[in-house]
């Protein structure tokens, strides 16, 4: 169109663009965005504060609980590949949580995320090595799930593991 007007806003924390024509002054956004913005909540990605540990002594206790996971994932049984991976999930688990309330600013809503996925990602490795029969697709779609929804995600398998 050649008197096209864009208009860039926030809602969310997700750029919305609205193309608005000079004659008619409809909304023609287009069908993937549209979509995007209408998927279910259990699809949206988790929105957290930026403004950290409240105080010095409760950054320090948050970091110093991440060690343990670095501790036990280097000292973890490493018996074939499914443990090999829980192993090193759980030193992911510890850096990533380590990083995440050392972090401040908008670096933070990010590592916050990471955080979260690392957290879904070690449960996931923990029910492949202990019901090492979970179905291929299964693990595809958590795998595809999880950063979209890692809380999701580390409840079917915490689920998983406790029907066994």
């Amino acid at each position: 169109m050649p008197f096209e007007l864009e208009e860039f806003g926030r809602h969310k924390d997700y750029a919305l663009v609205t193309r608005k024509s000079s004659g008619l002054g409809l909304n023609h956004r287009p069908l993937v965005q549209r979509l995007w913005q209408q998927r279910p909540p259990c699809l949206k990605p988790i929105h957290c504060s930026i403004h950290g540990d409240l105080h010095f002594s409760e950054r320090v206790a948050n970091v110093m609980t991440s060690l343990p996971f670095i501790a036990l994932g280097i000292n973890a049984p490493r018996k074939n590949l499914n443990t090999t991976l829980y192993a090193n999930s759980l030193v992911g688990v510890g850096v990533a949580s380590a990083m995440y309330h050392c972090s401040r600013g908008k670096l933070r809503r990010y590592l916050r995320w990471v955080d979260y996925t690392m957290i879904a990602t070690t449960t996931t490795c923990l029910s492949r090595a202990i019901r090492n029969e979970n179905s291929k697709l299964l693990m595809a779609a958590s795998a595809l799930i999880l950063p979209v929804q890692p809380l999701m995600v580390s409840a079917v398998h915490a689920g998983m593991m406790e029907v066994k």
